[in-house]
């Protein structure tokens, strides 16, 4: 072969090569060309901005909220349920044809003449940014025997044959629409609720990751116990939508002014705003508002919201995050500890300290619990006695603990900063504290050292002389 024909072939090779590469590889399948020929238009659903669908006069209209989530805003403004408004979105924006269309069929014969339902889809066209784009289908008649329901694009053209969930998603009613969701999904970065309840309010709060009671009083809140009531709060569910009542009808369901008005929020904005009233007649549901929508949801959540501030105190002495604690203090009638944590380890009186003693301390000092609270008006009368035992505990970031123990005649109690009131021990708390320090303070002892003991091997028998 000469090296013409060779650069000849040597071309044709990267010629080819190049078609594949660029062109070819892009090209639609067989099942893809099959699948895009069904196709009617292909919108990109992230870039959707609303749906209106105009049925008899009426106009439900759903606006995008977030990457996610959608709110109902006309008939009435209401977070949308979301899978719903997904679902609705899905079909308009990939509008597909489920058999040829029929350029012979009259749109009065399929429905279209009066549609059932007008679509309008819009979003935002990266092509035109400043200006949104929208498409229209109008749905008529479901096809008897098949799955298919007449619509037609644009309001002129051809009838076309879509699949009958297209048209079960627009004839949703508003309701349908509506998320049952009263406080909606369980957001891990709740940080306040507040429950008014007549003249009395229970108002929590997280700070540093852990929840605190505010009101009535203020005090260290039990993490468990408030996050069950956030949880049922969250898991709440309408059980049905009911129309605003004229007039003085709110009064009548009682809620204007409501038996308990809550508020659910993150440190990011105001929250979600819920009011619960009256119990229905069946006595087994009660009725709820949020924004200017009326429902009805179990009569269980009165049993939550009507728990008082004293089922919430947490009954362990402190909280604190141990890879956070700087040094720990305590001291008592004769002695004084004070473990300080330093670049290299656990150090005390300049010595350093095995890291599990100091381990064992913390969860000591974190294992303390009371039987009962007291007042503020006991824990000043306290505050007047000298302690039997006072630890300190620093943490790198937010306020230290401080522990003061006094002993009773059959119970030793407790006064706690930042906590307000007193707090009730067994009486061998004091005890119990220093001995936790005494035991943290003692180096753990060695064990002895195995004893090795040769093994000498046994001589065999000498031979017998015969």
């Amino acid at each position: 072969m000469t090296s013409r024909k060779l650069i000849v072939l040597t071309a044709l090779v990267i010629a080819l090569f190049a078609f594949v590469f660029f062109f070819e590889r892009k090209l639609p399948s067989t099942t893809e060309r099959k699948q895009k020929g069904d196709l009617v238009w292909e919108i990109p659903e992230e870039q959707v901005q609303s749906v209106k669908l105009e049925k008899g006069g009426a106009v439900l209209e759903l606006d995008r909220a977030g990457e996610k989530s959608w709110r109902l805003v006309k008939p009435d403004t209401y977070p949308a349920d979301g899978f719903a408004a997904s679902d609705v979105v899905s079909q308009l924006a990939r509008l597909r044809r489920t058999s040829p269309d029929s350029a012979e069929a009259k749109p009065e014969d399929y429905g279209l003449k009066t549609p059932l339902v007008k679509a309008t889809i819009t979003w935002k066209d990266d092509k035109n940014p400043g200006k949104p784009s929208s498409r229209i289908v109008e749905v008529g008649i479901d096809i008897p025997g098949t799955e298919t329901t007449a619509a037609r694009a644009g309001g002129a053209g051809p009838v076309l044959f879509v699949s009958t969930n297209l048209a079960l998603a627009v004839k949703k009613t508003a309701d349908e629409f509506k998320s049952r969701e009263v406080f909606g999904p369980n957001n891990p970065d709740n940080s306040r609720l507040d429950v008014d309840r007549g003249r009395g309010r229970l108002s929590l709060a997280k700070k540093d990751g852990a929840w605190w009671l505010k009101q009535p009083l203020s005090d260290l809140a039990d993490n468990d116990a408030v996050e069950k009531l956030i949880s049922s709060m969250t898991a709440l569910k309408v059980i049905d939508f009911v129309p605003s009542p004229p007039g003085q009808g709110l009064a009548s369901l009682g809620l204007s002014p409501p038996l308990f008005h809550v508020v659910l929020a993150d440190a990011k904005g105001p929250g979600v705003t819920v009011d619960f009233g009256a119990s229905k007649a069946d006595g087994n549901s009660v009725y709820g508002r949020r924004e200017n929508q009326v429902f009805t949801v179990a009569s269980t959540v009165t049993e939550d919201l009507t728990r008082e501030a004293e089922a919430f105190r947490e009954p362990k002495l402190v909280r604190f995050d141990r890879s956070l604690v700087t040094s720990i203090e305590g001291v008592f009638p004769k002695t004084k500890y004070l473990f300080e944590r330093k670049q290299d380890g656990w150090t005390l009186g300049g010595k350093t300290i095995v890291a599990s003693s100091v381990d064992d301390l913390m969860s000591a000092l974190l294992d303390l619990k009371s039987r009962s609270f007291g007042d503020e008006a006991r824990a000043k009368a306290l505050g007047d006695r000298q302690p039997a035992a006072t630890v300190t505990i620093k943490v790198s970031s937010g306020e230290p603990w401080t522990i003061k123990i006094y002993p009773e005649s059959l119970q030793a109690e407790a006064v706690v900063s930042p906590r307000s009131g007193s707090l009730v021990l067994a009486a061998d708390a004091p005890a119990t504290v220093e001995g936790a320090f005494q035991k943290a303070a003692t180096p753990p002892t060695p064990a002895p050292a195995p004893v090795y003991t040769p093994t000498i091997p046994a001589l065999p028998p000498k031979p017998s002389k015969r």
